[in-house]
């Protein structure tokens, strides 16, 4: 192919009506120069002509050759098949809104989740190079655990190669600046080194900012926190806010769409040597603070040498024989990794969101199927006049491809409707004790616009195809004649896809009326704490407790407060208790004298601590299971026992790298001998976060270092936590959370509540696509079928004869959907309930409920009953003789 058949091919494609006269006269040269050679032999000039054309041929044919030869056949077929779809659409406007409504919804609702995934999972940060950056991870093969200090980082620097540029990072330190919850992120200054990213206001970390003798002071807004904080207020720069009393000043704006290589963008960032503002606590143990180091890989260093680097060089800091370490290096991308438990939780997902658009595409594909039957008298023309059935099949596909792009744009509006809805729902229902929620509609970009087409061309795979078959498998003659062929009837396909839609709906409300079932229960459950009137309170900076005890003790919505470490949310330490029988595992807590009286917990032998009982005291309240273990007949009160800490290496560092709360209350647990003065009633406690109370208390007091608090409270709770909330924090401006206990009670409730919704909302579409499927195919198949009733009728056939004729077209579907879909659900329980996590999910949510299953199943009965009645019923009143005389 040269560049001049290049030229013709362009010319024919975008200027087709000049090509097309140029063959119109290219081709009449030839008839006319054919026609004067024959009038030089004597002929007259008409019968020179016709002679001339008869010797040519056909120039329709010829024609045809000629734009074959081209090689743009296929698209000016392609073309004509969209001008003929368009030309169908505007016959059937109804039919084609109808398709593309329903495949939107179906497209939409799958699009919602691709959309969250493609921001957890595909979107990389906007960062130069992103692939380069590295960040560095310690595993050790016995326990796991992975960290590093400041002190590593420095070393790595100093003594390695591997990186052009490293920074140290410690993530999600939540406190109040300025009275404003942020989430900050503590950074070196070489970490905008190393992302290569510049404030679009301001500057960025400097290295005196970041000194460890005594950095600057200094904050650098996210885009993020710029728009929540401070409303995009250009005058940012230079302002002061307070972190720990200390003042802070705004020294830069990051750009919108940088988030930090995080999945979510920070609200600040700051000096990692400014740490002990952020954190009080650690005042004095900075350099003990576990960090993570990320890194730019110096160009021409291969994964394998970098990885060969880094543990010679970790050997020499941490050089233990007993020891094995690998050094691993995970990609910063602003993404979560891919991985096993990603899949796991996505799979499910896509599996309930795709069953809509397997609903719309089934119920497409039926109404497909439908129209296939009434067009076959244009399809029989169509193929009596030359046409093969591929290019027909071709034809149908075109119609179809077309109808779901649109349904993709279609799509596309719904997903964002739902997002918005969504977001917009989250902000206002969240609880607000539980912190501020910083969520925004999730952005859609080319990866959702490409999914959004790839799954409108798979749909119109799985919906056109086989009906653009069926609808060719005709006899030309026959259909001319007026003759409906049976084998075009496509009886079994409509069937299976009705059983089909049947079985998507029964497995989603079967679902959403188990998360019902279990939200009832879940909202009776009795934790065995006092939750109406009871606060939790994070005041865990020692410098202001004195202070905040003493606004605790005025506050008049305040009726009594008590200490308890660790908090009730975290697992409480193991220990090892001894009556002398031997060791028995056991958890401990402390708490002060009237934690039980405030949280509702029953004495039901023995007494409480007293207010002279402090830490060191040898006297023990324990649960009435920890009484029945270790003495016979449960008794416990008066008995006494040795207790220890459980500091095998392995369950001391597993337990470190869950509980880091804990630590301070697992280390200061000597081996001692208690005396037992109470026995507690066991307490339940919160399901959702499978954390039991302790079976030992040990006493402490309130103004002891790392004491939560838990106080109760007169009135409401929610307006007592917020005043509670506004006192405390003008004491200490880094106060942490202030949780109702009633929130928590309801956090289980609330999270099921959020998959009830859910799965109601994709059940509801999905009955509503079956029924209106349904209702459609079976209203076809009465008007299709309006003869042969007649003749039934005049037959002597009754009302109720023909109206259970019409139910028993979908009786058998619609069977066999409900047995496949309560089948499904009941192995899918089944298999949830073997699996060590599904055991402890299945004490929340009731995968077996009988109940659900049955009251499921009934409304989709109901449903399609309904649907198939009203067609049914018509079917009954068709007039025999009018029928009769029309045919």
């Amino acid at each position: 192919m040269n560049l001049r058949d290049l030229a013709l091919r362009a010319r024919a494609l975008f200027a087709s009506n000049r090509a097309e006269r140029d063959l119109h006269d290219e081709l009449s040269f030839h008839i006319d120069r054919e026609a004067m050679k024959l009038m030089e032999q004597g002929l007259s000039p008409d019968a020179a002509r016709a002679r001339a054309q008869a010797k040519f041929g056909s120039t329709t044919v010829a024609a045809d050759e000629c734009r074959d030869e081209r090689g743009t056949a296929f698209i000016d077929n392609t073309i004509g098949d969209l001008h003929y779809a368009l030309r169908t659409f505007k016959r059937a406007p109804l039919a084609a809104l109808t398709i593309v409504v329903t495949v939107a919804i179906g497209l939409g609702v799958v699009a919602v989740l691709f959309t969250v995934v493609n921001v957890l999972v595909f979107r990389t940060d906007a960062v130069p190079d992103v692939n380069d950056i590295y960040a560095v991870e310690r595993l050790e093969q016995a326990t796991g655990l992975s960290t590093f200090t400041r002190r590593h980082f420095d070393a790595l620097r100093s003594d390695t190669s591997v990186f052009t540029e490293a920074y140290a990072k410690l993530n999600d330190v939540d406190l109040r600046v300025d009275g404003r919850m942020m989430s900050v992120n503590l950074v070196t200054a070489s970490f905008f080194r190393v992302v290569r990213v510049n404030p679009i206001i301001g500057r960025a970390l400097s290295a005196a900012d970041d000194d460890r003798a005594g950095g600057n002071p200094v904050l650098v807004l996210s885009n993020t926190g710029w728009q929540r904080h401070f409303n995009r207020d250009p005058g940012v720069i230079g302002r002061t806010v307070l972190v720990s009393g200390a003042p802070y000043e705004i020294v830069g704006v990051m750009p919108e769409g940088f988030r930090g290589l995080e999945v979510n963008a920070p609200d600040v960032w700051a000096p990692l040597a400014r740490l002990a503002d952020f954190m009080p606590d650690i005042r004095g143990s900075e350099d003990k603070v576990s960090i993570n180091i990320v890194g730019r890989l110096t160009p021409g260093v291969s994964m394998q040498s970098a990885r060969a680097q880094l543990a010679a060089w970790d050997s020499n800091q941490s050089a233990t024989a007993d020891r094995t370490m690998s050094i691993e290096l995970w990609p910063q991308r602003g993404t979560v990794p891919p991985s096993l438990e990603v899949l796991a939780v996505f799979t499910p997902l896509f599996v309930a969101f795709g069953l809509i658009l397997l609903i719309g595409c089934a119920n497409v594909a039926n109404l497909l199927l439908a129209r296939g039957v009434a067009r076959q008298r244009e399809i029989g023309i169509r193929l009596s006049i030359g046409a093969s059935r591929r290019r027909i099949v071709r034809q149908l596909l075109t119609e179809s491809v077309l109808l779901a792009l649109a349904a993709a744009a279609g799509g596309y509006l719904v997903s964002r409707l739902a997002l918005e809805g969504t977001v917009y729902w989250a902000m206002r229902t969240f609880p607000v004790d539980l912190g501020d929620v910083n969520l925004s509609v999730p952005a859609a970009d080319w990866r959702v616009a490409l999914f959004l087409v790839l799954a409108a061309i798979a749909a119109t795979a799985f919906f056109a195809l086989a009906p653009a078959l069926q609808a060719t498998r005709i006899d030309p003659v026959r259909t001319l004649r007026g003759e409906l062929v049976k084998d075009a009837r496509p009886g079994r396909a409509r069937n299976l896809l009705i059983g089909v839609q049947v079985f998507a709906s029964a497995l989603l409300l079967i679902c959403s009326a188990i998360f019902l079932r279990s939200t009832f229960s879940s909202s009776q459950f009795n934790p065995g704490f006092r939750t109406a009137d009871t606060l939790l309170i994070d005041a865990l900076n020692d410098n202001q407790r004195d202070a905040m005890l003493q606004a605790l003790g005025h506050d008049p919505t305040v009726t009594a407060f008590a200490g308890v470490r660790p908090p009730l949310l975290v697992l409480p330490p193991r220990a090892l208790g001894d009556v002398g029988a031997g060791k028995v595992a056991l958890t401990y807590k402390y708490v002060s004298a009237g934690y039980f009286d405030v949280l509702g917990i029953s004495i039901v032998r023995g007494r409480a601590f007293t207010a002279a009982e402090r830490d060191e005291h040898p006297v023990a309240v324990v649960s009435e299971s920890v009484a029945r273990m270790l003495w016979p007949n449960g008794a416990g009160v008066g008995q006494t026992f040795r207790i220890e800490p459980d500091l095998t290496a392995q369950q001391r560092d597993a337990f470190l790298t869950i509980n880091p709360e804990a630590d301070a209350s697992a280390a200061q647990l000597t081996a001692r001998t208690v005396t037992v003065v109470g026995v507690s009633k066991d307490v339940a406690g919160f399901r959702i976060t499978d954390v039991r109370e302790a079976g030992v208390f040990l006493p402490t007091t309130v103004d002891a270092p790392k004491t939560f608090l838990v106080a109760r409270i007169q009135g409401d709770p929610d307006l007592a936590r917020q005043t509670l909330l506004e006192r405390l924090t003008r004491i200490d401006p880094n106060m942490g959370t202030i949780m109702t206990m009633r929130t928590l009670a309801r956090l289980e409730t609330f999270f099921l509540k959020i998959a009830f919704w859910v799965s109601v909302i994709l059940g509801g579409l999905a009955l509503l696509l079956t029924v209106s499927g349904l209702f459609s195919v079976l209203s076809y198949l009465v008007e299709q079928r309006t003869r042969e009733i007649g003749v039934r009728i005049a037959l002597g056939a009754s009302s109720q004869k023909v109206t259970q004729l019409m139910l028993a077209q979908t009786a058998r579907p619609v069977l066999f959907g409900l047995l496949a879909g309560a089948g499904l659900a009941a192995s899918l329980a089944t298999l949830v309930l073997a699996s060590e996590a599904g055991a402890m999910i299945s004490k929340i949510v009731h995968v077996t409920d009988p109940v659900a299953y049955l009251s499921s199943l009934l409304v989709i009965v109901v449903a399609c009953l309904f649907a198939a009645w009203i067609p049914a019923s018509r079917a009954a009143r068709v007039d025999p003789m009018k029928t009769l005389r029309q045919e």
